[in-house]
């Protein structure tokens, strides 16, 4: 299972650097002097479980007294809200949601 740990612990890692990095003001986007910079809300979730055994406890497979499971999710959502739109020496917030 450690190996396992081990994965999920590094994928939750390079999630929160993701939120924190590029997403939650992302790239700028320009048309000559024109240029918009968008600004997203960032949700993630993230869950694992795991599993062994030992025994005859649910006796699904008799005489096998071995048991082992695994699993992981994780889901993110990238939200557009609003732009930052600079048009020569203005600057001015578009809210895209209500």
């Amino acid at each position: 299972m450690k190996p396992v740990t081990s994965l999920l612990a590094s994928v939750k890692e390079h999630l929160v650097t993701l939120a924190k990095g590029n997403v939650v003001v992302a790239n700028k986007i320009s048309v000559g002097d024109r240029h918009v910079i968008p600004l997203c809300s960032v949700r993630f979730g993230f869950g694992a479980g795991g599993g062994s055994g030992e025994g005859e406890i649910h006796k699904m497979d008799e005489g096998s007294g071995q048991g082992m499971g695994a699993g992981a999710g994780v889901g993110l959502k990238v939200s557009p809200q609003a732009v930052i739109v600079v048009e020569g020496d203005q600057v001015r917030l578009e809210n895209l949601v209500e």
